[in-house]
């Protein structure tokens, strides 16, 4: 009775403020008061460190943690809902269009105007943003200074060079090889790549950024660098939005990376995490959906997908004022899985997945309730 007392109390206090006039702004204090209600109840639970725990206890938690994801999930969309009704209804009243279009100078720029303009896509973004932020902790690779230290040292001893060690300690040396690093780089280089895999599965690019250059591997830095979309403060507006660069940011051959990392993720001979990790990147579903987890994991790596391939399309659909590398001559790197129309489509395909435990996972109540939010 305890904790349909504290929802009740919710509920009445967003009535009294209903009930003084006062400005509720739709759904989001109310959402954000229940949301609050469910995370106590999870926290409490979590306090319980001495008490016996079994798995009604871990089944509680789980629940609580998803009733609170879902009412976070609730107030974020439907905040976008109304700020796009409320404009919409503005520009009814308004004079109509003022017949001046915004010019994309930079992919940034063209990217944000497609943003201003898409309230779907938008949607889409904040979908994202909640999997990322609502994604479970996981354990961080810890630093490691001195660049493959085993397999240099290994090379470096004359006459004890191992057939399988690879003879060259360059990033590419495993591959055009086809040998391997000493057993402690290799098992350090594993647990790198999961991380920053993770990192990206969270949102957190900058993050594993950082973890590649503070473990002595730049290059690697540099090749996640490559997902950040081109902008040149010098050409853009002086209202668009985002924090502005002192100087020129982002891939200018954006495309012809992402090619570089469909050519690396479909590779069998790399490990499953980096795969998935340049596969995430680029847009890919095939390779990210070999390490999904959940319903939550496949659901994000669809939307990264299609969010990937509409930035793409109006990228290559605007007429900036640079040309960049072309890729039409590299040839086409196979995918079975296409971006999907929408995530209406996506929902669906999850339902009916030939994997019986994500479609288990799709018919669960609470995740039923998200989709049902998500395609309004």
């Amino acid at each position: 009775m305890d904790i349909v007392a504290k929802f009740a109390a919710a509920v009445d206090a967003h009535s009294g403020r209903e009930g003084a006039g006062l400005d509720s702004d739709t759904s989001t204090p109310q959402t954000r008061a229940y949301r609050q209600v469910a995370k106590q109840q999870l926290e409490a639970l979590k306090g319980e460190a001495f008490a016996a725990r079994g798995p009604q206890d871990q089944n509680s938690e789980a629940y609580w943690k998803t009733e609170s994801n879902t009412w976070d999930l609730v107030e974020r969309l439907y905040k976008l809902r109304a700020q796009a009704l409320a404009e919409a209804q503005d520009d009814d009243m308004s004079d109509g269009d003022s017949g001046q279009e915004a010019v994309a100078t930079t992919d940034y720029a063209a990217v944000q105007e497609l943003m201003g303009r898409s309230n779907l896509l938008a949607e889409y973004m904040e979908v994202k943003r909640w999997l990322e932020e609502t994604a479970p902790e996981f354990q961080a690779v810890e630093t490691r200074k001195g660049y493959l230290f085993y397999t240099r040292r290994s090379i470096a001893r004359s006459g004890a060079r191992d057939s399988r060690i690879v003879t060259e300690a360059d990033p590419d040396a495993t591959s055009r090889q086809r040998r391997e690093l000493a057993p402690e780089d290799a098992e350090y280089s594993a647990g790198l790549v999961r991380t920053l895999y993770e990192y990206v599965r969270r949102g957190r690019v900058s993050s594993a950024i950082d973890l590649c250059v503070e473990s002595d591997e730049a290059w690697r830095a540099a090749t996640l660098k490559g997902s950040l979309v081109w902008r040149d403060p010098v050409l853009e507006p002086s209202d668009i939005p985002g924090t502005r660069p002192p100087h020129t940011a982002g891939n200018i051959n954006r495309a012809l990376w992402k090619h570089a990392c469909a050519a690396l993720a479909a590779d069998e001979a790399n490990d499953m995490f980096e795969r998935a990790l340049y596969a995430a990147l680029s847009g890919r579903i095939d390779e990210v959906a070999l390490v999904c987890e959940g319903w939550d994991d496949h659901l994000w790596a669809h939307v990264n997908a299609l969010i990937e391939a509409r930035v793409d399309r109006t990228i290559l659909d605007s007429a900036l004022l640079y040309t960049p590398a072309q890729t039409a001559a590299l040839g086409h790197v196979p995918s079975r899985y296409m971006p999907a129309r929408d995530l209406s489509q996506v929902i669906d395909a999850l339902a009916c997945h030939d994997s019986p435990a994500l479609r288990y996972a799709a018919a669960e109540p609470f995740r039923r309730l998200q989709s049902a939010i998500i395609v309004d």
